[in-house]
């Protein structure tokens, strides 16, 4: 026969106690970790800033694509277009000859016809503008729109017109004279953008 024994309860906290003790950050580690990430911040900074030059040739590369979005749409429509430049608000806008009469009156509804970039305003610290750096190959005039009136006409057959016509679109960075891009527009419709680089048109 077995020997009844007593059922002892176990409990708990019966044994060697494990102490559990929660640790947090003291404020001179906190100061610590707030000083590496500014000065982390510090040195990544100006590495992600647009350079001024770099500014200019995205603004000259976005004008290129609307000139030649413009002379797209003469093609595909045989209707005329005509891009307007005004200096003093840094805008551009496009128009396209809705009654093909070959006559512009820059009207909304022509704006809204040429269904591209509408108006167009040049980024904040870009201008029309050749800065300080000399005319490309084979542009003799001192503006910044070399186009008659600031205007950019293109017929149906995407030629500028009057035929024979061509002409150049300076942009300048407002805090660098030498940050400079050219859009041209041949006498046959192609159109080429130039960027000032190491003195001289690239």
């Amino acid at each position: 026969m077995r020997p009844i024994g007593l059922a002892i309860p176990m409990h708990a906290n019966a044994g060697p106690r494990q102490a559990r003790t929660r640790r947090g950050f003291t404020l001179i580690e906190l100061v610590i970790v707030m000083i590496m990430i500014g000065t982390m911040t510090a040195m990544v900074l100006p590495k992600l800033r647009i350079s001024p030059e770099t500014e200019v040739q995205l603004a000259g590369m976005q004008l290129a694509q609307d000139i030649d979005l413009a002379r797209t749409r003469a093609l595909s429509t045989r209707g005329s277009v005509r891009v307007t430049f005004v200096e003093d608000s840094r805008t551009y806008t496009g128009f396209l000859d809705t009654d093909a009469d070959g006559l512009f009156g820059e009207t909304i509804a022509e704006r809204d016809a040429l269904r591209g970039f509408a108006t167009r305003t040049l980024p904040t610290r870009v201008n029309f503008g050749r800065g300080s750096v000399s005319a490309i190959a084979g542009d003799a005039s001192s503006s910044a729109i070399t186009f008659a009136s600031a205007k950019i006409n293109i017929d149906s057959r995407g030629l500028p017109a009057p035929m024979g016509t061509s002409g150049v679109v300076y942009i300048r960075h407002a805090t660098s004279a030498s940050a400079v891009a050219a859009v041209a527009v041949s006498p046959a419709g192609s159109v080429r953008l130039w960027t000032w680089h190491n003195g001289a048109w690239q």
